[in-house]
């Protein structure tokens, strides 16, 4: 079925095994109501439109392409999509907005590449892949928002194309359910107004030896933030994998906070993985941690920088011993040659009532007389009476304390241990 021209309005109406069951004319617009297309090559076809197409309480059954846009607008509401090869297929929209509708075992849900508003609400995904690509090479404000939805065995990747840094753009995924699904979301150009965030959102059950259950990477961002959601009971890959290129040097590095998030009963790798080579600030605050069967909760991959240090103070750890919550992270005093993670103050509860302050739980300590490491609070000096000292984490010196060893003392480092002198030295006096 071909339209002309004009305008069309559909209700009621089936279409079973077509090459085009219906194909728009350029500025036309149409209407669909309870109509149904089974096994169709495409079910609704347009390309180059400029109109508004409109699609409620209809279903897609079987169809190479349920739906194919070129440019224009799109509503989406209380449809249904089963087993088609491509469900949404829609390029170069100016407006898409689908909400209470159904995607089962769909081989692509979702393709869709949007110059200005995308908006997925209140709709379920069982067995799909959806991939939404946003931005342009326009100056204009561009959104993106899925929020109150069902994930389920699905896969959510998100591209962000910037490459005007004058464009205000924002990438939202927001009180929604991925039961044994994925995030994944790159970050493409120099934009330095884009905002990310994953808001209010549960991860449950994800089993995967290679991709992280939420895994994000770019090369500009002026934020991203993930407050209140839960990690429960995922395995093999970490919940959380940030890897940040290297920021060029007309790029001010961004914000990166992770608080209020909730992980418990991970196992396989660390929790939360941070890589790359772009010093964004980064804090994370008030999350708890309950993880015991994996070794650390957070491993940074950063190569360390002078001055630079994440936050990771505020938190519940799974105990209140603070050997144990130290060994709990993996920085610069497990592997010399990585970024340092502060930990100045501690929750003692789960329920984040009672915080503890106090120095960096990886200040210098000497445990047996023997065993030494951490960062010097104070002036330090190694005496011959025990001549022989085992460095088991990397000794960091700060610019304003020194470290002197005395004749015939030797130490011996454990694997990765070193020593980090930051802006000033440490004096050694005829040691090993």
């Amino acid at each position: 079925m071909t339209f002309a021209v004009g305008d069309a309005r559909l209700q009621n109406v089936e279409i079973i095994r077509s090459l085009n069951a219906l194909s728009l004319p350029s500025r036309a617009s149409l209407q669909l109501t309870n109509c149904k297309f089974y096994d169709n090559q495409y079910a609704v076809y347009s390309v180059n439109t400029g109109g508004q197409l409109n699609i409620s309480t209809s279903s897609f059954e079987r169809n190479q392409y349920a739906v194919y846009i070129r440019a224009g607008q799109v509503n989406i509401s209380t449809c249904s999509f089963e087993r088609n090869r491509r469900a949404l297929w829609m390029r170069d929209a100016s407006a898409v907005v689908v909400e209470d509708s159904h995607f089962t075992h769909n081989t692509y849900t979702i393709y869709v590449s949007v110059s200005n508003s995308l908006l997925i609400k209140r709709s379920k995904f069982v067995a799909n892949k959806l991939q939404i690509t946003t931005g342009s090479y326009g100056n204009g404000n561009e959104s993106a928002a899925i929020e109150d939805c069902l994930f389920n065995s699905s896969e959510l990747v998100i591209y962000e194309y910037s490459y005007y840094r004058s464009r205000t753009s924002s990438i939202v995924v927001a009180n929604s359910t991925f039961e044994s699904s994925d995030v994944s979301v790159s970050l493409l150009g120099t934009a330095a107004d884009l905002n990310m965030s994953i808001i209010e959102c549960s991860f449950r059950r994800w089993v995967h030896h290679y991709q992280a259950v939420v895994y994000l990477s770019w090369q500009s961002l002026h934020s991203l933030t993930l407050a209140g959601n839960v990690f429960e009971e995922n395995h093999g890959a970490p919940c959380i994998k940030i890897y940040v290129p290297e920021v060029s040097s007309y790029i001010t590095p961004g914000l990166i906070t992770m608080v209020g998030n909730n992980f418990s009963n991970h196992s396989g790798a660390n929790v939360i993985v941070i890589d790359g080579n772009g010093y964004y600030h980064m804090q994370l605050r008030r999350n708890v941690f309950q993880n015991p069967m994996v070794q650390f909760e957070i491993e940074v991959q950063l190569v360390w920088r002078s001055g630079y240090t994440i936050n990771a103070s505020e938190n519940w750890w799974g105990s209140t011993n603070r050997t144990y919550i130290a060994e709990r992270v993996k920085d610069v005093f497990f592997d010399s040659t990585k970024a340092k993670v502060s930990i100045a103050s501690i929750y003692s509860d789960p329920e984040m009532t009672q915080l503890e302050v106090f120095p960096d739980l990886r200040t210098w300590n000497v445990a047996d007389g023997t065993l030494i490491g951490g960062e010097l609070d104070r002036n330090v000096t190694l005496t011959s009476s025990n001549s022989s000292y085992f460095v088991n984490k990397t000794i960091y010196i700060p610019r304003e304390f020194q470290l002197q060893l005395q004749e015939n003392v030797t130490l011996h480092f454990a694997e990765q241990r070193g020593i980090i002198v930051e802006g000033t030295y440490a004096l050694y006096t005829g040691c090993d």
